[in-house]
């Protein structure tokens, strides 16, 4: 819980300190001589980039300063730093194994949004199959300001709690194990909390798909046990508008790669294969406790791609939601496929626009590593909007070419289209083949969060797993509508 001068205990907190040393006046007399003392025989705790854990034992009772350094930070900086420090306060915190931290805000000199967005982000773990485990995640964080308009303060506080219930839920489902997160308990899960007057949900099982000849779906289910779903979330903010945002989310809850199978150090992690799938759910989440006034539908094609005797092969022909006929040249590749049938769908249903998320390509992770998204499209207004939305709310994405040169290698000699066109601009070609499904006049935005959407190993403040990518993002873009 996140809130504005509320009435928590004032033992564990984080104030910012440089040579002025202004926010010694905002705590008790005897903490702040000891503060200067420290800082005075310390110096470098005072640099912009430091931040330090001091103990003090004053009235009896023993106290934790988190101090953060301010000096000479630079009058023009990017917002991220501020996010990146927040999210640096609150490992520490976590670390100290504190349950209420206050943050004396008018200390600080920070960007508001940017420290609450950061403080949230790092204040999770997973620890759902940790038979002994502690939990060290913060119980109650206290904002605390006397020059900030406390309503206002609290709305934001509201704000972004809400995104966040999204964001964690997405973090939730993807960092579940294969073995229980199978297409039909992500949606019994899903199914259970999305919930509301405001909301629908339909359900297709492999004989509706198969009737409804969605080909790329039903064919990269097909050799696991577990069977292939598409699962609909329709969230009606804004009755009266037609305007609806279409949510492609890729749910493969685990990719071995199919018959083309991929190398043992490979399928570790594939458990993150439905990251796309999570943020659409991640999104209607947080719409239920925001309730913007917009239109959402939530396309979310679930399957496993598992090699056995049933499995789709290498050289299939494939007639696809619509009637496109595809050429197989690699299983793995299977992404794009049940992406394919679920953009199809989508539109049908209504969407005027529409975003797809999907953990598709290891081509776009050597590109951008894991530091930015890649994002490919067919109306550039819109792209550069989602760009700024995105960077404002700290998630980072990079537009890839789409030129029509590239879409030349998804051509087929047998079919309409091949599901592959090389390892040569791998990523491009796997957005573009998603094009191949979508009406010229909707506008699109493909996001490949392979590099983004998993942390696979601990970054500096101690994080690993799912991050939820995507969710803030759009979420920000649905704050000013859904046109």
């Amino acid at each position: 819980m996140i809130t504005c001068n509320s009435n928590g205990s004032m033992d564990v907190v984080a104030i910012g300190v440089d040579t002025r040393m202004l926010a010694l006046s905002r705590i008790p007399k005897e903490d702040g001589e000891l503060i200067r003392a420290y800082v005075e025989a310390h110096e470098d705790v005072m640099h912009y980039t430091s931040l330090r854990v001091f103990h003090c034992l004053t009235e009896g009772r023993s106290k934790t300063y988190f101090l953060i350094g301010l000096h000479k930070k630079p009058i023009r900086y990017a917002t991220y730093e501020d996010f990146l420090t927040a999210k640096r306060l609150m490992a520490a915190a976590m670390a100290e194994g504190v349950s209420e931290l206050a943050v004396m805000v008018d200390t600080l000199e920070m960007d508001i949004g940017a420290l609450i967005d950061g403080l949230l982000y790092r204040n999770y773990e997973f620890l759902h199959y940790k038979s002994d485990a502690k939990g060290r995640t913060v119980r109650s964080i206290n904002l605390v300001t006397s020059s900030l308009e406390i309503k206002a303060f609290n709305t934001m506080c509201y704000m972004y709690s809400a995104i966040y219930e999204g964001v964690y839920m997405a973090r939730n489902l993807v960092n579940m194990p294969p073995n229980e997160l199978t297409p039909r308990r992500f949606s019994e899960i899903v199914s259970a909390v999305v919930k509301g007057d405001n909301i629908t949900v339909e359900m297709l099982n492999k004989w509706a798909l198969e009737k409804r000849k969605m080909g790329g779906i039903v064919a990269v289910g097909k050799g696991s046990m577990n069977p292939p779903q598409l699962m609909t979330i329709t969230y009606k903010g804004d009755p009266d508008s037609k305007d609806m945002l279409g949510i492609v989310g890729k749910g493969v809850t685990y990719d071995s790669g199919g018959l083309s199978i991929k190398s043992q150090a490979n399928q570790e992690f594939m458990k993150d294969d439905m990251a796309g799938a999570a943020a659409a759910v991640g999104v209607i989440r947080a719409l239920m406790l925001l309730k913007y006034p917009v239109n959402v539908v939530a396309v979310i094609p679930l399957v496993e791609n598992i090699p056995s005797g049933m499995a789709y092969h290498v050289d299939d022909v494939l007639t696809m939601y619509g009637g496109k006929t595809v050429e197989i040249k690699n299983t793995d590749a299977e992404g794009r496929l049940i992406l394919a049938d679920a953009v199809s769908y989508a539109q049908e249903l209504g969407a005027t626009k529409l975003i797809d998320l999907a953990t598709l390509t290891g081509a776009c992770v050597t590109a951008l590593g894991t530091v930015r998204s890649g994002m490919i499209g067919n109306h550039q207004e819109w792209m550069n909007r989602f760009f700024d939305v995105a960077a404002a709310v700290h998630e980072k994405v990079w537009q890839l070419p789409a030129d029509r040169e590239y879409e030349d290698l998804l051509k087929s000699d047998v079919a309409d289209l091949k599901n592959t066109g090389g390892r040569d601009g791998g990523a491009i070609t796997a957005g573009l083949f998603i094009k191949q499904f979508v009406h010229p006049d909707i506008p699109w935005i493909h996001l490949d969060i392979a590099g983004t959407a998993f942390c696979e190993k601990k970054d500096e403040t101690g994080f690993f797993g799912a991050t939820g990518v995507g969710v803030k993002s759009i979420l920000e873009l649905l704050k000013g509508g859904a046109k």
